[in-house]
């Protein structure tokens, strides 16, 4: 019997240690990721005042102990998104063991009434949350809108006009004001003035014109009238009946 060359049997056996060092490793870093040293020990919440997301974040249960591996980043966006206030929020993780959410919130602009109470709206016309009475130091709009719930956001033309507006004054006028109808067309009052909107239509524009003519000299008693913003009118008193007359007509 001739024998094998031993070189010759050395290249057939088998070689198994690659196979066995890429076992170690997977091993070795699913028990890494698996590690208290990989576990969650802080989370932070940024820009929450309004909303409850801290209470939602809790409520996934992502909080300390929780694998960083296993935390779900979007599902924790669009549990956190479906809050009223939340205009916009990032959940990020960091390696080993943080999570952050940060969160922009809607800014409040007015308080709408519905048929039940009163509605705060948003910037971009979402409604924030719902109250028997509104709070102050924003537009009031006393228009009788249909019932919204939070997280609405009405398609209503007349709805984003009145947003429009509030947003057109928000800085120092649209908390002083108070939108009202009479008959057809909407009113307001300003710094002891009466004002006439007219239709609630280019109330953005109609904001714009009221603002300039604020800041000039207006007679005691006078009604400002911008119900054409292009072409505003200071009515004294004594030419007032008519201007009343033709507003209860319409």
């Amino acid at each position: 019997m001739t024998l094998e060359p031993a070189a010759d049997r050395h290249m057939r056996r088998p070689r198994r240690w690659p196979l066995i060092v890429m076992i170690l490793t997977a091993v070795g870093a699913v028990g890494a990721v698996h590690s208290p040293l990989m576990a969650v020990d802080t989370v932070e919440v940024a820009g929450a005042i309004r909303s409850e997301v801290r209470q939602i974040v809790d409520a996934t249960g992502v909080g300390p102990g929780a694998l960083l591996l296993w935390i779900n980043a979007g599902a924790i966006e669009e549990a956190a998104a479906a809050d009223p206030w939340v205009a916009d929020v990032r959940v990020d993780r960091i390696w080993p063991n943080r999570v952050i959410v940060e969160v922009i919130e809607h800014q409040a602009v007015a308080w709408i009434e519905g048929v039940q109470g009163w509605m705060l709206v948003s910037r971009d016309g979402t409604v924030l949350e719902r109250a028997e009475e509104p709070g102050s130091g924003l537009l009031l709009a006393e228009l009788a809108f249909p019932d919204r719930l939070p997280g609405d956001r009405p398609v209503d033309p007349a709805w984003h006009e009145v947003v429009q507006m509030a947003l057109v004054l928000s800085d120092d006028i649209g908390g002083t004001l108070h939108l009202e109808m009479r008959g057809a067309e909407m009113w307001t009052s300003a710094f002891g003035y009466a004002v006439r909107l007219g239709h609630p239509i280019d109330l953005a524009d109609k904001g714009r014109t009221l603002r300039a003519l604020l800041a000039e000299e207006i007679p005691q008693g006078a009604i400002i009238d911008v119900s054409s913003p292009v072409r505003p009118a200071i009515i004294p008193l004594e030419s007032q009946v008519a201007v009343e007359t033709s507003s209860s007509e319409g």
